[in-house]
């Protein structure tokens, strides 16, 4: 507990903590007016260091000098189309160990009760490893913007282990994004509307031409299409009607979810939507969504926002949405237009959006070159507002200043603290509901009860529990806590700050800082951060066991001892707890 207490001893000296982002933002600079034409950018570590950032999820000083060197438009097209000479494995499915529906009516309540238990002990394992596999990815930087843009659309075509019970289903909805995050939009919506997770989660299994259903129509309208304003009610009900028969298909015994279209659930009558007029079904709806001015607009937007952190003038949104629709939603082409474009790297742009707490985490690891396990992050994200499969609602995670509160700013700097090995697992993440049992868990990936897996041997019906929910609050997870707890014990990185103190011919405490604040933040120190770490600095080589400062001349008169490797890594830990670590 004691670096616990010294982080927030460090905060609570630091008055303008409420206020920091806010001056780093000003101190970066003001964008240009809307409309008046940018100078070509000036391709140097900074501007690498943004597109870096922004098309990824951060890079080592050596990888930064790596890009300036080869040039602005050569690390663009190596970010769209990275050479990988050690392919990576695709994450492997494994079908649970779940008995017959034979066996199961054979068996005693007991032995039912245990069955069940396996089945989602599995289930939840299978989804935390896959969502540490993806982490892993990132970390690794092999394809950085396939899994920034993976991460945008699991963010943007959102589904919830909280009601998807079906792991498998939620992997395959993960593995569609990925394939077609530098593709085509268009390809993504017609994939999304047959998606067996996304059928499941926004109640399309009760969509019947008796009974329409019109949770699924009005999502894919408001959220992933065209925004509100720009249809009607009448447009949702009758596109509801055009999406009738497409469910997720009871699987029994088999893991593998598929979709299914039952052609007797099917409206098959005249529909209107959006001034089209026949017997729509799902198919023609997509193009029909597709072909209004409002759809690239909206992806325009939403794609500007995320990757530069701040909305967009009218103007530059026109001309974006122009581009996508030229392009017939082709994701790459746009892309490649606006990391050339000077804009972009405006110094309002640069180092002004608050990371999100997978950026945090994983740009921390990759700029530590730490490789902590993929599951240990996943729940780390989770305890400070993102955790992977579980958004908070339909329309994803808030982002922005909704990422930053004065317990998350604490959470952020006592999770880097436990990557860099200074703080104890326990310490930061033993109070999780995550140690606690949820009973919503019992229906994942085996039915409502026993019973219902004894009979049917299927998924329950979906319950969208936290669709109106607010924040980005971290969820319960049953037995997943023992689980993260044993990933964990003994964590501790194998870095050496000393010896890239060293390389770097890092001194005197104006130089260890200097150096360490280069290495981990995007954004200058400022005046009363720099105190902080120099205070901090000078304590500790006052600590330091006998022997006297030989190799730091220019440290304080009288300063005993040298900086350790704990030291360094403390000092790590208090640079990654302010609030300029929170801006990429």
């Amino acid at each position: 507990m004691k670096q616990l207490q010294l982080t927030l001893a460090v905060l609570l000296t630091l008055p303008w903590a409420s206020v920091a982002l806010a001056q780093a933002k000003v101190a970066a600079g003001t964008p240009a007016p809307a409309g008046q034409s940018q100078a070509a950018v000036v391709w140097d570590a900074a501007a690498a260091e943004h597109l870096l950032n922004r098309a990824g999820f951060g890079a080592r000083p050596a990888q930064i000098a790596r890009a300036v060197e080869l040039g602005h438009a050569a690390v663009v097209e190596s970010l769209l189309a990275p050479s990988l000479t050690d392919p990576v494995d695709p994450f492997a499915v494994v079908s649970p160990p779940r008995p017959s529906k034979e066996d199961m009516q054979a068996m005693g309540e007991e032995e039912r009760r245990e069955a069940m238990n396996q089945v989602r002990r599995h289930a939840r394992e299978q989804l935390a490893g896959f969502a540490g596999w993806w982490i892993d990815q990132m970390i690794e930087g092999h394809d950085p913007l396939r899994e920034r843009m993976t991460l945008f659309w699991h963010g943007y075509f959102t589904s919830s282990f909280q009601d998807v019970k079906n792991t498998q289903a939620l992997i395959a909805q993960n593995e569609l994004l990925r394939k077609h995050a530098l593709g085509n939009f268009g390809d993504l919506v017609r994939g999304i509307i047959r998606d067996p997770a996304m059928l499941e989660y926004l109640d399309n299994n009760q969509n019947k031409k008796a009974s329409p259903n019109e949770n699924f129509a009005r999502e894919l309208m408001e959220l992933f299409t065209l925004g509100e304003g720009n249809y009607s009610e009448a447009d949702i009900k009758e596109a509801a009607r055009a999406l009738t028969g497409w469910v997720r298909r009871n699987q029994g015994p088999d893991v593998f979810a598929e979709s299914e279209f039952r052609p007797g659930q099917h409206d098959k009558g005249v529909k209107t939507v959006l001034g089209v007029t026949g017997k729509l079904g799902a198919d023609e709806l997509a193009e029909i969504l597709l072909d209004q001015p409002a759809c690239p607009r909206w992806v325009a937007g939403k794609l500007l926002v995320y990757l530069e952190g701040r909305e967009p003038s009218a103007e530059r949104l026109e001309e974006y949405a122009r581009s996508l629709r030229e392009n017939n939603y082709e994701i790459a082409p746009f892309l490649r237009k606006l990391f050339l474009d000077p804009s972009f790297f405006a110094q309002g742009v640069r180092a002004s959006r608050i990371a999100s707490p997978i950026d945090y985490l994983v740009g921390t690891c990759r700029r530590l070159s730490i490789r902590p396990p993929g599951q240990l992050v996943w729940l780390a994200a989770g305890q400070i507002g993102q955790r992977l499969f579980d958004p908070p609602n339909v329309k994803g995670w808030e982002g922005g200043k909704a990422w930053i509160t004065t317990s998350t700013l604490l959470a952020r700097g006592n999770l880097s603290g436990m990557l860099l090995g200074v703080v104890r697992w326990e310490d930061v993440m033993a109070d999780d509901a995550l140690v606690e049992e949820d009973p919503s868990m019992d229906s994942m990936e085996g039915g409502a009860s026993m019973e219902g897996m004894a009979n049917e041997m299927g998924p329950g019906a979906a319950r969208r529990t936290q669709k109106g929910a607010a924040g980005n609050a971290a969820p319960k997870l049953g037995e997943m806590g023992r689980f993260a707890r044993y990933l964990g014990e003994g964590f501790r990185p194998n870095i050496n700050l000393g010896a890239r103190c060293k390389r770097a011919k890092a001194h005197s405490d104006e130089q260890i800082i200097d150096f360490m604040a280069a290495e981990l933040l995007a954004v200058d120190l400022m005046p009363e951060s720099r105190d902080v770490l120099r205070e901090f600095l000078a304590q500790e080589r006052q600590q330091a066991p006998g022997r006297q400062q030989e190799q730091e001349p220019s440290a304080k008169p009288g300063a005993k001892g040298q900086v350790s490797e704990e030291s360094l890594r403390k000092l790590a830990h208090l640079i990654l707890s302010l609030p300029e670590a929170q801006l990429h």
